[in-house]
């Protein structure tokens, strides 16, 4: 087959691998080209078949549009025959309706066309029934980790869609670079989807017995909470990371940036500020309450982990009253501190700042507008397109020196290899926002700089700061928001 721009080695290897399977998991670290590799994979699957295949691609919403652009890279395909399937469901439904035809019966026949979607497209009524009357030929869910959840509607929903009883199921296709983060769980309901449970079986209980353990099983049922770990060697005398490594790489194959890419040096910083009294003040008195909480035994995990979350919006320089409003503290020497480096990095180099809670983009954005520095923003607050303008904006114009925003909105599917610089502002307990956002500026690409900066921001001696370092060290806390942060509460 020929390739319109050459695959790097890796890619090759992955491509020869799935193109005679019908089922295969791209885990790619991210920024080392599973996008293209996935492709080539479908064109081989045409060509193999000799037409044009009905396939649907599952995607985060921002990017959808890339998606179309990376097929007009890697393929001959019509960019007609590529439809973007956004927006309210009924705009979906009428474009989807175009990939049918009526036969002299009057039937209506399914015809050949790559539909791109994102994940809330399966809780759309209407817009299911005409992907299930279509028949996909070929599915790839983007991003597969957001379908990790055995009992989320979507993901149940892409089970049925991906495995149907009353014809031939779809090749498929998983694309992610974060398939397990804190636990083997993660992999079960992803590999169910893609290939009907044929690696794993189809009973999520009897996979979690044999890989995991619960920790906490022989706890006081009042302060019971379950806590399952991987069973490994030394404690149970089975090695679960490696049973399931195998099973994975039978149908898939790993690929992390350090193997295949000459990308710069990454540099870590770590940026400490201390807290005035006022903010030091109210941070230890919502430390005593989230303490108090966890030790009167009963606890609502939801519960802790918002109070936990209160502590890091104190950390970045404001805080909740009981009646929801959101007060800044006047002074803040994150802020300040923030300002300091802007002032000087936006000079010679693009900045990416990252933040988790609304009360930060107006600070962020306010500052921006005081030091007359171009920003763009990217998070929940901003549509859609308005999000891919501020990527474009932020990739083409050279007087835009800053993007800010989510990793859960920015922080993945989309290349930000303009920046030489990540700010990661406030944070929250995800693993995987954290590892997604650091890869949109080192990635293929990022060998344009000298070295890429990531620069961690955090109130000295807090919550904020143990979270940075867990984070650091890749641990997933919202796996132990009950147990690990609350014992290092105690500590400090």
């Amino acid at each position: 087959m020929n390739f319109l721009i050459k695959p790097w080695d890796h890619q090759l290897k992955a491509i020869d691998e799935a193109k005679d399977k019908t089922a295969y998991a791209f885990l790619f670290e991210q920024g080392t080209g599973k996008t293209g590799a996935a492709i080539n994979t479908i064109r081989h699957k045409f060509n193999s078949n000799r037409r044009f295949m009905r396939t649907l691609i599952f995607c985060p919403p921002i990017v959808i549009d890339n998606w179309k652009n990376e097929f007009k890279l890697h393929s001959n395909v019509d960019p007609n025959k590529i439809l973007l399937l956004k927006g309210a469901s009924t705009s979906r439904v009428k474009l989807l309706n175009k990939a049918f035809v009526f036969d002299p019966e009057s039937n209506r026949v399914p015809q050949p066309a790559i539909a791109v979607t994102n994940y809330e497209a399966l809780l759309m009524k209407d817009l299911y029934a005409l992907l299930q009357e279509w028949k996909p030929e070929i599915i790839v869910f983007d991003e597969s980790h957001y379908l990790k959840s055995i009992a989320s509607s979507r993901s149940i929903l892409a089970h049925r869609l991906a495995n149907p009883r009353d014809c031939v199921p779809p090749i498929k296709y998983l694309l992610t670079g974060t398939p397990v983060l804190n636990s083997p769980l993660d992999i079960f309901m992803q590999y169910k989807i893609m290939d009907g449970g044929e690696t794993f079986g189809d009973n999520f209980y009897v996979f979690r017995t044999r890989y995991c353990i619960d920790r906490n099983a022989g706890m006081p049922k009042k302060k019971y909470f379950p806590n399952w770990q991987p069973r490994t060697f030394k404690r149970d005398g089975v090695d679960s990371y490696n049973e399931i490594s195998k099973k994975i790489f039978e149908k898939g194959m790993r690929v992390e940036k350090s193997e295949c890419l000459d990308l710069p040096p990454m540099v870590y910083q770590k940026m400490s500020v201390d807290m005035p009294k006022t903010q030091a003040l109210i941070y230890r008195q919502l430390k005593q309450d989230l303490i108090a909480y966890v030790d009167e035994g009963v606890v609502v995990a939801e519960l802790a982990i918002t109070k936990a979350l209160r502590l890091l919006q104190i950390a970045s320089g404001f805080y909740k009253t009981d009646d929801g409003q959101e007060i800044v503290l006047k002074n803040n020497p994150k802020l300040t501190a923030l300002k300091d480096l802007l002032r000087d990095l936006t000079v010679h180099h693009k900045v990416i700042i990252w933040c988790v809670f609304k009360k930060n983009y107006e600070q962020i954005r306010e500052l921006c507008e005081s030091l007359k520095i171009e920003a763009v923003e990217v998070h929940g607050g901003i549509s859609e397109k308005g999000k891919r303008e501020s990527v474009d904006r932020f990739t083409n114009n050279k007087k835009v020196r800053v993007l800010f925003g989510h990793p859960a909105s920015g922080g993945i599917g989309i290349n930000l290899v303009e920046a030489s610089y990540s700010i990661f502002y406030s944070r929250n307990f995800d693993l995987g926002q954290s590892l997604q956002a650091e890869a949109r500026n080192y990635r293929g690409g990022s060998e344009k700089h000298k070295k890429i900066t990531r620069i961690d921001m955090v109130a000295a001696g807090t919550i904020d700061e143990y979270v940075m370092e867990k984070l650091k060290g890749k641990v997933d806390m919202t796996e132990s928001i009950l147990t690990d942060i609350v014992q290092e509460l105690k500590r400090k």
